[in-house]
């Protein structure tokens, strides 16, 4: 099966995988007498394009549609039930909920159909369809391209996590000799604004090729590597290839040298499942063709206690992924940024005072600041998120998703490895 890769210009959301197919953008185009010229930030590959809009002409428009159809459906759900209820012009029970067309939903109902309730002019500009209005007179239920198309996934056959029954595993195992980086290195790195990380520093940092497109990932034992499940979803073991001991990319000159292994099998959690948003249960464990001697600038990092709790810490991203948001460069050396834990509705928090109606999910954890600035991009997808307790480093999150990179009020989303650790655990021992 043959994995296709990310295009260049998905819209809005940021997917954090690097593809090599990605070409530069044609030159901009002047802008015709008597319209506007929109610039638009295409969060797939980060690059500007403008394009030539009547805007205000199309504005007037949508707003005249989206204010007839809520007022049409307001006089139906009286009709019906004589009253409305609900919070910021959503409907009541009464409400029709039935079909996907001018129907006004609740925010929630939005999020249940794969959708996000925002400001209809954002969603607009930013290539979104309008399936309805909610949450108010001027937001719509707002649905995108998500990474499921993109890769080939089809989203009605996957899943449904409603209600997903908790699985147990049994107890999270670790290779005594996990987690000890030997360049004891805590300080100046960063991924966005951009620092290197040194030599070793994370013995356990995975590059991963699948294709023409580029991952991260972390070595936990020395037969697996864990790595986002949308990397490798559709990829067959033999399109996927995982180099250690890395440091500066197709460098000669490092001090020890770097080693590829090819992948027997590819464990995809039970409950991944592609959406518009982050991506649930986005983790896979990779199995390699052959043991991996463990060296100075290779080595496993620990895993943590089912459902431990990393609010408030510190945590590492590493990666070769983009150093500013947009940029098409990538850099040859590990780059790592320091971020703190988020609480979860905090984060929801913050992309709402964007006009982004995220759903941060029990498996997901949100690491960043409030004003940005520091943040994985595009190409760290499956790297890890790491702190360090006890002299030891242990694997707390892996690169998911984001809207954008290092803004402001949008932290990046990570799978929270504390979830699935058991799962994870599990999967080492039984294929081997």
């Amino acid at each position: 099966m043959t994995f296709n890769t990310i295009p260049c210009s998905e819209s809005f959301r940021a997917d954090k995988i690097w593809s090599e197919s990605c070409q530069p953008p044609p030159p901009p185009v002047a802008p015709e007498t008597g319209s506007e010229t929109e610039r638009r930030k295409d969060e797939g590959n980060g690059s500007l394009s403008t394009h030539t809009t009547t805007v205000a002409a199309a504005v007037e428009s949508e707003k005249r549609h989206l204010r007839r159809k809520a007022e049409e459906a307001e006089d139906a759900d009286e009709k019906r039930s004589g009253s409305v209820g609900g919070d910021g012009g959503t409907f009541g029970a009464g409400s029709n909920y039935g079909n996907r067309g001018g129907t006004v939903r609740s925010e929630l109902q939005c999020q249940h159909e794969g959708g996000t309730c925002e400001f209809f002019l954002l969603c607009w500009m930013s290539g979104g369809l309008l399936q309805g209005t909610c949450g108010g007179m001027l937001k719509g239920c707002c649905h995108r391209t998500a990474k499921s198309a993109n890769i080939g996934i089809d989203a009605s056959t996957a899943i449904d996590l409603t209600n997903v029954p908790a699985l147990e595993y049994g107890p999270v195992q670790n290779d005594p000799s996990c987690g000890i980086s030997l360049a004891k290195q805590t300080a100046q790195r960063r991924i966005v604004g951009g620092d290197d990380a040194g030599f070793g520093s994370f013995p356990w940092q995975a590059y991963i090729r699948i294709g023409s497109s580029r991952c991260g990932g972390s070595l936990i034992s020395r037969r697996h590597v864990v790595t986002a499940g949308h990397c490798v979803a559709r990829a067959t073991p033999r399109q996927v290839h995982v180099t250690l001991g890395d440091y500066v990319i197709n460098s000669a000159v490092e001090p020890l040298p770097a080693y590829t292994f090819g992948v027997r099998t590819i464990n995809v959690h039970p409950y991944f499942k592609f959406t518009p948003q982050a991506d649930r249960f986005d983790v896979a464990v990779l199995t390699l063709e052959r043991t991996v001697h463990f060296m100075p600038h290779i080595a496993p990092i620990c895993l943590p206690e089912k459902n431990e709790d990393f609010l408030g810490k510190f945590g590492w991203a590493a990666g070769w992924g983009a150093l500013n948001p947009g940029s098409r460069l990538r850099p040859k050396t590990l780059q790592a940024v320091d971020v703190p834990v988020l609480d979860n509705r905090v984060c929801e928090r913050w992309h709402r005072s964007n006009g982004i109606n995220v759903v941060i999910y029990p498996e997901m954890l949100c690491a960043g600041y409030r004003g940005g600035g520091k943040d994985s991009c595009q190409g760290d997808s499956g790297g890890p998120l790491m702190h360090e307790k006890t002299g030891r480093w242990y694997l707390i999150g892996i690169v998911s998703a984001g809207y954008s990179c290092a803004t402001r009020g949008q932290p990046g989303i990570y799978h929270r490895v504390a979830n699935t650790v058991d799962w994870i655990s599990h999967i080492t021992q039984i294929s081997t």
